[in-house]
Protein backbone atom coordinates (compact mmCIF):
# COMPACT_ATOMS: atom_id res chain seq x y z
CA UNK A 1 0.00 0.00 0.00
CA UNK A 2 0.77 3.66 -0.07
CA UNK A 3 0.73 6.24 3.01
CA UNK A 4 -2.90 7.75 1.56
CA UNK A 5 -3.41 11.53 0.27
CA UNK A 6 -2.95 13.02 3.37
CA UNK A 7 -5.00 16.07 2.12
CA UNK A 8 -7.26 16.03 5.31
CA UNK A 9 -4.51 16.59 7.23
CA UNK A 10 -3.11 19.96 5.82
CA UNK A 11 -0.73 20.83 3.30
CA UNK A 12 2.09 19.26 4.44
CA UNK A 13 1.00 16.42 5.13
CA UNK A 14 -0.57 16.18 1.62
CA UNK A 15 2.90 16.61 -0.04
CA UNK A 16 4.32 14.11 1.69
CA UNK A 17 1.45 12.18 0.33
CA UNK A 18 3.02 12.99 -2.82
CA UNK A 19 6.33 11.81 -2.66
CA UNK A 20 7.62 8.82 -3.62
CA UNK A 21 9.02 7.82 -0.47
CA UNK A 22 5.44 7.89 0.74
CA UNK A 23 4.62 4.88 -2.23
CA UNK A 24 5.61 1.05 -2.38
CA UNK A 25 8.28 2.04 -4.87
CA UNK A 26 12.08 2.72 -5.76
CA UNK A 27 13.17 6.08 -4.71
CA UNK A 28 16.51 6.85 -5.85
CA UNK A 29 19.47 9.21 -3.87
CA UNK A 30 15.78 10.09 -1.53
CA UNK A 31 14.69 12.26 -4.52
CA UNK A 32 11.05 11.84 -5.69
CA UNK A 33 10.72 10.73 -9.78
CA UNK A 34 8.40 14.27 -9.97
CA UNK A 35 8.30 17.60 -8.78
CA UNK A 36 5.89 19.40 -6.93
CA UNK A 37 5.56 23.03 -8.79
CA UNK A 38 4.61 26.55 -7.52
CA UNK A 39 0.74 26.20 -5.66
CA UNK A 40 -1.60 28.20 -7.96
CA UNK A 41 -4.60 30.41 -7.69
CA UNK A 42 -5.96 27.35 -6.17
CA UNK A 43 -3.37 27.19 -3.78
CA UNK A 44 -2.51 23.15 -4.79
CA UNK A 45 0.74 22.30 -6.13
CA UNK A 46 0.26 20.12 -8.79
CA UNK A 47 3.03 17.72 -10.31
CA UNK A 48 5.38 18.74 -12.78
CA UNK A 49 8.88 17.09 -14.54
CA UNK A 50 7.32 14.14 -14.13
CA UNK A 51 8.54 10.94 -16.38
CA UNK A 52 8.04 11.28 -19.83
CA UNK A 53 7.77 7.90 -21.01
CA UNK A 54 6.02 5.18 -18.94
CA UNK A 55 6.17 1.81 -19.78
CA UNK A 56 4.05 -1.42 -18.77
CA UNK A 57 3.64 -4.75 -20.10
CA UNK A 58 1.58 -7.53 -19.15
CA UNK A 59 2.78 -11.12 -19.48
CA UNK A 60 1.53 -15.00 -19.04
CA UNK A 61 4.06 -18.22 -18.47
CA UNK A 62 3.05 -21.40 -16.86
CA UNK A 63 2.35 -21.07 -13.80
CA UNK A 64 2.78 -17.55 -13.23
CA UNK A 65 1.27 -14.02 -14.55
CA UNK A 66 3.18 -10.97 -14.38
CA UNK A 67 3.55 -7.36 -15.15
CA UNK A 68 6.70 -5.41 -16.38
CA UNK A 69 6.99 -1.85 -15.88
CA UNK A 70 9.13 0.90 -16.39
CA UNK A 71 9.73 4.98 -15.90
CA UNK A 72 12.27 7.59 -16.76
CA UNK A 73 12.02 10.01 -13.98
CA UNK A 74 15.52 10.31 -12.93
CA UNK A 75 16.99 9.90 -16.55
CA UNK A 76 17.45 13.85 -16.21
CA UNK A 77 18.93 13.74 -13.24
CA UNK A 78 21.19 10.44 -12.74
CA UNK A 79 20.71 9.51 -16.21
CA UNK A 80 19.23 6.00 -14.85
CA UNK A 81 15.85 4.01 -15.94
CA UNK A 82 13.87 2.62 -13.02
CA UNK A 83 12.35 -1.52 -14.11
CA UNK A 84 10.55 -3.59 -11.93
CA UNK A 85 8.95 -7.30 -12.99
CA UNK A 86 6.30 -8.86 -10.63
CA UNK A 87 5.59 -12.48 -10.92
CA UNK A 88 2.26 -13.81 -9.15
CA UNK A 89 2.08 -17.17 -8.42
CA UNK A 90 -1.58 -18.96 -10.44
CA UNK A 91 -2.51 -20.24 -6.85
CA UNK A 92 -1.67 -16.48 -5.31
CA UNK A 93 0.44 -17.73 -2.70
CA UNK A 94 4.15 -16.31 -3.88
CA UNK A 95 4.98 -13.03 -5.51
CA UNK A 96 8.34 -11.97 -6.90
CA UNK A 97 9.64 -8.78 -7.71
CA UNK A 98 12.63 -7.41 -9.65
CA UNK A 99 14.06 -4.00 -9.39
CA UNK A 100 16.74 -2.70 -11.98
CA UNK A 101 18.44 0.41 -12.30
CA UNK A 102 20.18 0.72 -15.94
CA UNK A 103 22.14 3.91 -17.55
CA UNK A 104 21.33 2.73 -21.24
CA UNK A 105 23.32 4.55 -24.15
CA UNK A 106 26.47 6.55 -24.35
CA UNK A 107 24.80 10.06 -23.61
CA UNK A 108 22.82 8.35 -20.03
CA UNK A 109 25.94 6.57 -19.20
CA UNK A 110 28.24 9.75 -19.39
CA UNK A 111 25.25 11.79 -17.34
CA UNK A 112 25.65 8.40 -14.42
CA UNK A 113 29.54 9.30 -15.00
CA UNK A 114 28.84 12.61 -13.89
CA UNK A 115 27.39 11.85 -10.79
CA UNK A 116 29.44 9.40 -9.99
CA UNK A 117 32.16 12.06 -9.91
CA UNK A 118 30.29 14.12 -7.42
CA UNK A 119 29.64 11.20 -5.13
CA UNK A 120 33.31 11.00 -4.94
CA UNK A 121 32.86 7.17 -6.95
CA UNK A 122 30.67 6.33 -3.35
CA UNK A 123 27.96 5.19 -5.90
CA UNK A 124 24.30 6.13 -5.73
CA UNK A 125 22.46 5.02 -2.47
CA UNK A 126 18.52 4.20 -3.29
CA UNK A 127 15.59 2.45 -1.26
CA UNK A 128 12.79 0.36 -2.40
CA UNK A 129 10.32 0.75 0.01
CA UNK A 130 6.87 -1.42 1.09
CA UNK A 131 4.27 0.35 3.50
CA UNK A 132 2.09 -2.04 5.45
CA UNK A 133 -1.41 -1.76 7.06
CA UNK A 134 -1.23 -0.88 10.41
CA UNK A 135 -2.75 -3.90 11.30
CA UNK A 136 -0.20 -6.18 9.59
CA UNK A 137 2.04 -7.47 12.84
CA UNK A 138 5.46 -6.89 11.20
CA UNK A 139 8.98 -8.10 12.47
CA UNK A 140 12.71 -8.83 11.27
CA UNK A 141 13.39 -12.50 11.21
CA UNK A 142 16.08 -14.70 10.50
CA UNK A 143 18.34 -12.61 11.73
CA UNK A 144 17.42 -9.26 9.43
CA UNK A 145 17.29 -11.69 6.55
CA UNK A 146 13.38 -11.62 6.64
CA UNK A 147 10.39 -10.11 7.68
CA UNK A 148 7.58 -12.16 8.91
CA UNK A 149 3.84 -10.76 8.53
CA UNK A 150 0.95 -11.98 10.53
CA UNK A 151 -2.55 -10.90 9.66
CA UNK A 152 -5.60 -10.91 11.62
CA UNK A 153 -7.03 -13.18 9.75
CA UNK A 154 -4.12 -15.68 11.03
CA UNK A 155 -1.94 -16.07 7.60
CA UNK A 156 1.89 -15.42 7.94
CA UNK A 157 3.49 -13.72 5.02
CA UNK A 158 7.52 -13.85 4.87
CA UNK A 159 9.37 -11.02 2.89
CA UNK A 160 12.99 -11.97 1.82
CA UNK A 161 15.32 -9.69 -0.22
CA UNK A 162 18.17 -11.38 -2.45
CA UNK A 163 21.42 -8.90 -3.64
CA UNK A 164 23.31 -6.44 -1.68
CA UNK A 165 20.86 -4.82 -0.04
CA UNK A 166 20.46 -4.60 3.52
CA UNK A 167 16.78 -4.97 5.06
CA UNK A 168 15.29 -2.97 7.58
CA UNK A 169 11.65 -2.64 9.70
CA UNK A 170 11.22 1.18 9.51
CA UNK A 171 8.21 3.88 11.13
CA UNK A 172 6.03 4.68 8.65
CA UNK A 173 2.27 6.42 8.85
CA UNK A 174 -1.17 5.19 7.30
CA UNK A 175 -3.18 8.38 6.15
CA UNK A 176 -6.44 6.89 6.54
CA UNK A 177 -9.68 9.37 5.60
CA UNK A 178 -11.97 8.18 8.47
CA UNK A 179 -9.35 9.55 11.08
CA UNK A 180 -8.79 11.92 12.86
CA UNK A 181 -4.88 12.03 12.26
CA UNK A 182 -2.46 9.77 10.74
CA UNK A 183 -2.38 6.07 11.93
CA UNK A 184 1.49 4.82 13.50
CA UNK A 185 2.47 1.91 10.78
CA UNK A 186 5.50 0.13 9.61
CA UNK A 187 7.60 -0.27 6.54
CA UNK A 188 9.86 -3.31 4.90
CA UNK A 189 12.74 -0.40 3.34
CA UNK A 190 15.22 -2.28 1.39
CA UNK A 191 18.64 -0.06 0.74
CA UNK A 192 21.11 -0.31 -1.55
CA UNK A 193 23.95 1.71 -3.54
CA UNK A 194 24.04 1.30 -7.43
CA UNK A 195 28.11 1.56 -8.83
CA UNK A 196 27.44 0.53 -11.97
CA UNK A 197 25.27 0.99 -15.36
CA UNK A 198 22.98 -1.70 -14.02
CA UNK A 199 21.60 -2.75 -10.80
CA UNK A 200 19.32 -4.73 -9.71
CA UNK A 201 17.92 -6.46 -7.02
CA UNK A 202 15.38 -8.90 -6.39
CA UNK A 203 12.68 -9.46 -3.75
CA UNK A 204 9.77 -12.20 -2.77
CA UNK A 205 6.42 -12.10 -0.59
CA UNK A 206 5.70 -15.81 0.27
CA UNK A 207 2.87 -16.77 2.33
CA UNK A 208 4.26 -19.40 4.86
CA UNK A 209 3.91 -23.19 4.39
CA UNK A 210 2.29 -23.57 7.42
CA UNK A 211 -0.13 -21.46 6.74
CA UNK A 212 -3.32 -23.21 5.68
CA UNK A 213 -4.88 -22.77 2.17
CA UNK A 214 -8.04 -20.71 1.81
CA UNK A 215 -10.25 -20.76 -1.26
CA UNK A 216 -8.17 -18.23 -2.99
CA UNK A 217 -5.19 -19.98 -2.98
CA UNK A 218 -7.17 -23.37 -5.24
CA UNK A 219 -5.33 -23.19 -8.87
CA UNK A 220 -8.58 -22.69 -11.06
CA UNK A 221 -9.17 -24.82 -13.76
CA UNK A 222 -7.82 -23.91 -17.48
CA UNK A 223 -11.24 -23.47 -18.38
CA UNK A 224 -11.97 -20.38 -15.76
CA UNK A 225 -8.92 -18.82 -16.31
CA UNK A 226 -9.64 -15.04 -18.09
Amino acid sequence: MNCGSGAQFGEEWRKAGRATPSHSTLGLAGLSSSRLGTPGKSQRAYLEQTPREVQVELTTEPGKSGLFADHDGYLNSHGLLHMRRLDLSVDGREVHGEETLAALGIENQKRFNRVMDENKLQGIPFTVRFHLHPEVDAQLDLGGTAVSMALRSGEIWVFRAKGRVEMTLENSVYMEKTRLKPRATKQVVLSAVTMDYATRIRWSLAKAQETPSVMRDLERDASEMP
